[in-house]
């Protein structure tokens, strides 16, 4: 019952006893920043529209419709601006020791997780694109698997490049402890 208390950021339900997560990655704060800002701006519509408006509103004898107008619009604000937080929180990438977890929000209540074995890593590629994502260094991180599956893609996370070496440098670790890709701590053993 009380097994939230003992979670932290780097625990997932489904980790295994012997995994350990090496990143967990959000979208670069520059995103959320963004869209907090365009929301501060969207706050700024009601008082300047009165500010401006305030005698011909008077005069028509509309103020409290503009109040119960006002009202509304700040209750849809509200739900658009918590709708963008929640997004960028519960939009995460873990790579632990062993696998790739793809967690995408799509909305309050509809997620989709994604899980690939770091033995089924073919191929990765880093796309910078574009002047603020080259000089805040983010951008999309591609993993491409030896099916048919879909490609994993990280969006929009801080130093991709970065991130790219960190998972192969654990793949490679990955590779060298599980010789034939056997899973050694479900045999009994140890790397």
């Amino acid at each position: 019952m009380f097994s939230f208390l003992t979670k932290s950021k780097y625990s997932f339900e489904g980790i295994k006893p012997y995994e350990k997560v090496v990143i967990l990655l959000y979208r670069h704060w520059f995103i959320i920043f963004i869209g907090i800002l365009g929301y501060i701006f969207l706050a700024l519509i009601p008082p300047l529209v009165y500010i401006f408006f305030s005698v011909q509103i008077g005069n028509i004898g509309l103020t409290q419709i503009f109040d119960f107008l006002t009202a509304i619009y700040y209750l849809f604000w509200w739900l658009g601006l918590f709708y963008t937080i929640t997004m960028y929180l519960l939009d995460t990438w873990v790579v632990t020791d062993h696998r790739v977890l793809d967690n995408e929000q799509h909305g309050f209540f509809n997620r989709t997780l994604s899980e690939m074995h770091l033995s089924r890593i073919q191929d990765m590629s880093v796309g910078v694109r574009g002047v603020i994502p080259t000089f805040l260094n983010y951008g999309n991180l591609e993993i491409q698997t030896a099916g048919t599956e879909p490609k994993f893609i990280f969006k929009q996370i801080p130093d991709p490049a970065s991130v790219k070496n960190l998972i192969n440098e654990t793949f490679n670790r990955y590779v060298e402890a599980h010789k034939d890709n056997v899973e050694v701590h479900e045999l009994g053993r140890q790397p």
